[in-house]
């Protein structure tokens, strides 16, 4: 047994006064014989015999009141010897810190957060008056907390304020910062009080536990008090979406995306028939059923037609259980648009396979291509009005007179996007005088690898492509096995190209070259606009490419991407807690970033170009604001929730004991197991009854 106020046993010397009373007190009777009051004497002997039971119990309830008094304010406490020797006892320095994670969101009625304010409130009420403390909300990067005090108020406005985050939370971080706050105060007893559901991820049992200084300067370990939101629960039954990709579908035709989301089950009972769907706002616009096993993880996969194109901001979502927030996972696609193509075919031909368009015609008509396209022969179609085509492609055309060519130069600096390829109908000559302005590089002069129909080995002398620019977004798509058909096509002829565009220094790219060195692909931006240069022909007269696996969804990409509608930037991958880094294109310019809730985030911008916006605070899509606070859907991202969050795996007890310690650590988990009555406060009721039944006595 511990005393709070070990001097105030002095006062349990008063239990003395009634025995000294009682001694002093005694009266011996003088003896009177009486011989016929014989039966007086007997009733006087029971009358005496009842006044001495009544002056022993007066004399105990007495002394029960005197020493009760003053033990009550020693403020006595039964404790284990060994406990007594590890831990100060006494009045403590208090740290109170409460998980604000997302698996403190997990409610079955009431939220796990709302459970832990509430034990955070009577952590406080539970504080004696000569008790400081302070209130650490425990997030993923906690701030160190301000020293203990007495502001009781504060404390309980910190506890009200305090709302649970969509991320984790770094409880042994947090147990840290509040154990360099304790250390502040001077009073020798410290304690640490956790509220939280014993999270599995909220925990780094690897590290070592929480130390304060000691008297002596040492490290000790405060008490521990463990207060479990959770009530004790084995399991906390969750499941989640873990991860989405978003593809093309091009079986299912054009703007059509198949989303495969992953769905993973923390329970320990498998789910069945889980409704899933894909949805824009209010609309549902695919929804299947998933099982699930207990501790498993599966897949599925729905298709989605989009009308029309643009960029769509929807979610997928599963049927929401307990933890509701990683049942949904918000997606920014970019849906390409209907793009219109004026293919101008320079070599027409009656056998269709050996028309100089048949084989680009083929590609950008192909089930899932979202262009829409008109051949006309090099004499019409060059007195198209190109203003109303996205698309304009120049197949082994004839270098056009100047109208024509101005009106091709007009139409590209306006936005629009041209294709070039070469053959036999194309003059150098020509061709950099009159269209010199849009040419990514000019054209120097026709080589020829192999005669491929009077040499043997034209096959194996025929040149390849030998480097091939797979981080741009046009060829990004190739790489692996998808290789191969981009460098096992064979080029027989094709044009070589000088060094630059003396008009616009500096602005091409060359994307793809061939053994030699000499470019395959380059490309230019011309105003608005974007120009492809292809070196030889889309045809089999100058090589076998438009046979090749590959040619069908390059020129798919090539038609997306000089249109503008093939996404250049990198999907912005976010989750919460970390910051977005977005990059802008030409003249674009970010104004703010928005959240899901409609605040927008810290924006800072960097020397390369990029601006970094947040940290991201809640899932969910981001909006981007440019110039005169216009959307820049381009920009547009989404927030994911951490996986690992959603596993709500608990650590158990014994556990958590070993781990700070059994001569420290206290459990307390709901009603039942909060702090009983001090000791004291059964004395003091003791005393006040004694006190009672004293009077009750004397009247008597």
């Amino acid at each position: 047994m511990t005393f709070g106020n070990p001097w105030m046993l002095l006062g349990a010397l008063g239990a003395l006064i009634p025995l000294l009373v009682h001694l002093f007190d005694r009266r011996r009777p003088r003896p009177h014989p009486f011989g016929p009051l014989a039966f007086v004497l007997r009733s006087q002997k029971r009358t005496a015999s009842r006044l001495k039971l009544k002056r022993l119990l007066l004399y105990v309830l007495r002394t029960l009141i005197l020493l009760a008094i003053p033990i009550a304010l020693a403020k006595p406490e039964l404790t284990r010897d060994a406990q007594a020797a590890q831990v100060v006892k006494g009045p403590a320095a208090t740290a109170i810190i409460l998980d604000a994670s997302l698996s403190m969101r997990w409610a079955d009625g009431t939220s796990l957060f709302e459970r832990g304010r509430d034990e955070a409130r009577d952590a406080l009420r539970d504080l004696l008056p000569e008790e400081p403390a302070t209130v650490v909300v425990c997030t993923g990067s906690p701030a160190a907390p301000p020293p203990p005090g007495f502001d009781r108020g504060r404390l309980r406005a910190l506890v009200d304020e305090a709302k649970p985050t969509y991320g984790g939370a770094d409880l042994s971080r947090c147990m840290d910062l509040a154990a360099r706050s304790l250390e502040e105060n001077p009073m020798p007893a410290k304690r640490l009080v956790v509220v939280s559901d014993m999270a599995a991820t909220a925990f780094r049992l690897e590290a070592p536990p929480p130390t304060v200084k000691g008297p002596t300067g040492a490290p000790v370990k405060p008490e521990v008090v463990l207060r479990d939101v959770a009530e004790g629960k084995e399991t906390l039954a969750n499941h989640a979406i873990v991860d989405l990709k978003v593809e093309p579908a091009l079986q299912a035709g054009p703007r059509a995306f198949q989303f495969t989301f992953t769905v993973r089950n923390f329970g320990t009972e498998a789910v069945k028939d889980l409704e899933a769907a894909v949805r824009t706002g209010e609309t549902t616009l695919a929804k299947g059923f998933v099982d699930v096993p207990a501790g498993g993880t599966t897949q599925k996969a729905l298709t989605v037609r989009f009308p029309q194109g643009g960029t769509v901001v929807g979610q997928v979502t599963l049927a929401p259980d307990a933890l509701a927030e990683d049942d949904r996972r918000a997606f920014v696609l970019p849906v390409p648009r209907a793009l219109k193509a004026l293919v101008v075919n320079g070599a027409p031909h009656a056998t269709r396979y050996r028309d100089e368009a048949f084989f680009v015609d083929a590609a950008l008509t192909a089930p899932g291509s979202p262009v829409e396209v008109a051949v006309r022969d090099a004499e019409v179609g060059l007195r198209e009005d190109f203003s109303t085509y996205d698309l304009v492609l120049l197949l082994n055309v004839a270098a056009p007179n100047a109208e024509e060519a101005a009106r091709l130069s007009t139409f590209v600096e306006n936005g629009g996007g041209l294709f070039v390829s070469m053959g036999d109908r194309v003059n150098t000559e020509d061709y950099n005088q009159k269209l010199g302005a849009v040419l990514p590089r000019p054209l120097r002069v026709l080589r020829t690898s192999a005669e491929r129909d009077t040499d043997p080995e034209a096959e194996t002398k025929a040149a390849r492509l030998a480097q091939v620019n797979q981080e741009h977004v046009l060829f990004s798509p190739f790489t692996g096995r998808a290789e191969e058909g981009l460098v096992g096509a064979r080029f027989y002829r094709y044009m070589l190209l000088e060094a630059d565009n003396p008009t616009s220094p500096g602005a091409s790219q060359v994307l793809a070259t061939y053994e030699d060195g000499a470019p395959a692909v380059a490309v230019m931006r011309k105003g608005k606009g974007r120009v492809a240069l292809f070196t030889s022909t889309v045809d089999r007269d100058w090589s076998d490419f438009a046979i090749r696996t590959s040619f069908l969804p390059l020129m798919q990409r090539f038609a997306a991407y000089l249109t503008g509608s093939l996404e250049e930037r990198e999907e912005v991958r976010v989750r919460v807690g970390e910051l977005a880094s977005l990059r802008p294109e030409g003249s674009q310019k970010v104004t703010a970033v928005k959240a899901p809730d409609g605040s927008e985030l810290p924006l800072k911008e960097q020397t390369e170009g990029s601006v970094v916006a947040g940290p991201v605070l809640e899932p969910g899509a981001y909006s981007v604001l440019g110039a005169e606070g216009k959307m820049v859907p381009a920009l547009s991202f989404a927030a994911t929730l951490d996986p690992a969050e959603s596993d709500l795996t608990r650590v158990p007890q014994e556990t958590l004991t070993a781990y700070f310690g059994e001569e420290t650590v206290k459990a307390s988990s709901g009603d039942e197991d909060r702090p009983s009555v001090p000791l004291w406060t059964w004395l003091i009721l003791a005393a006040c009854v004694a006190f009672f039944f004293e009077g009750t006595l004397l009247r008597k």
